[in-house]
């Protein structure tokens, strides 16, 4: 396949060109950046030497060489859907990593994130949580490749819901995230003095990721979910730490979760469900593919679901890649293990 990465200079895109150099049925041939001098990658991500030396270009589809299979967008809000349509026009399908079509309700996408300049394709877009939605994504042209936190928070919770046994009407969630997590933009709150050493919470009054964990567990469960969303910044350079806190509708039962959870996953390739008594850790799960689940329970009625993946890989570009096996009916797991 034929592959285009928009938005080259991302942390994600430099994880997803690892991927790709290593994936047996992907062909990198145009990198789009918004770089002046046409740098090439690897002199920006000197840890790409070898790896991919490739040349940035434009970021439309008119500056490929040739005409893509499948684009990745690794561009920030609001601006891939200035160039979406463009290679869907073009017949290439397509990857986003922003939240621009993970939201298929324009009033909701605009009072979380602006004015939206391509609301014809929202409806289009398929959520890419292959767990959930695998059999959307295999028809899919278009692809909204999920944000990092709803990553843990919908995977961790989409079995309890599903089955209807949480209070839908107050789910609280606690995350944690290495600052990796803000991108590469030059900002004094990701500089290295400011960081290390401290803990914060951040978006308390309201994350723009809360929504789309709402809308995703809604579509699973066909109901109306009330969540409260705090995300934290911890001193590390990768990974996530999720912990939802759910009442449980009756009395819940500590074996009887752990099934569920096991019988949930126990297709999936990527889901790993924790043995009683043990919990995820970031450092399992960096680098990989992975998205680690624990399920535990409280006073009886109280159940405490804690999840780990790494925000750049499942959180981002390996999930990306992981969706382009699935749409283009590859094996799920190629170039992931």
């Amino acid at each position: 396949m034929k592959v285009s990465v928009v938005g080259a200079t991302a942390y994600s895109s430099r994880e997803l060109l690892k991927l790709l150099a290593r994936h047996p049925e992907a062909d990198v041939i145009h990198l789009g950046g918004r770089r002046e001098g046409s740098p090439c990658i690897s002199d920006i991500f000197t840890d790409l030497r070898g790896i991919c030396d490739m040349e940035l270009g434009g970021l439309g589809v008119e500056d490929a060489p040739e005409k893509p299979d499948v684009a990745f967008f690794t561009l920030p809000h609001g601006v891939s859907q200035q160039y979406v349509p463009k290679y869907l026009a073009a017949g290439v399908r397509c990857v986003d990593f922003s939240a621009d079509y993970r939201l298929p309700d324009l009033a909701l996408y605009e009072a979380w994130y602006g004015k939206h300049a391509d609301p014809q394709n929202l409806e289009r877009a398929v959520y890419g949580l292959p767990e959930l939605f695998r059999e959307e994504i295999a028809e899919a042209d278009l692809v909204a490749n999920p944000g990092c936190y709803p990553t843990a928070v919908i995977l961790s919770l989409a079995p309890l819901v599903k089955e209807g046994m949480a209070d839908l009407g107050g789910i609280f969630v606690d995350a944690k995230s290495g600052v990796s997590g803000r991108g590469n933009k030059v900002d004094e709150g990701s500089m290295f003095l400011e960081c290390n050493e401290d803990v914060r919470a951040y978006s308390v009054a309201g994350h723009r990721h809360e929504p789309e964990m709402e809308h995703v567990l809604e579509v699973v469960c066909g109901e109306g979910v009330d969540l409260t969303f705090v995300p934290h910044l911890v001193p590390m350079d990768r990974g996530i730490l999720s912990t939802a806190f759910v009442r449980s509708k009756g009395p819940a039962d500590a074996g009887r979760l752990q099934e569920l959870y096991e019988d949930f996953y126990a297709a999936e390739p990527f889901v790993r469900v924790c043995p009683p008594g043990e919990q995820p850790r970031t450092k399992n799960v960096a680098f990989t593919n992975y998205c680690d689940i624990a399920v535990t329970v409280r006073k009886g009625d109280r159940i405490i679901v804690t999840a780990a993946i790494d925000n750049l890989m499942k959180g981002a570009s390996s999930q990306a890649v992981q969706n382009m096996n699935v749409m283009f009916g590859l094996e799920e797991t190629l170039g992931l293990l």
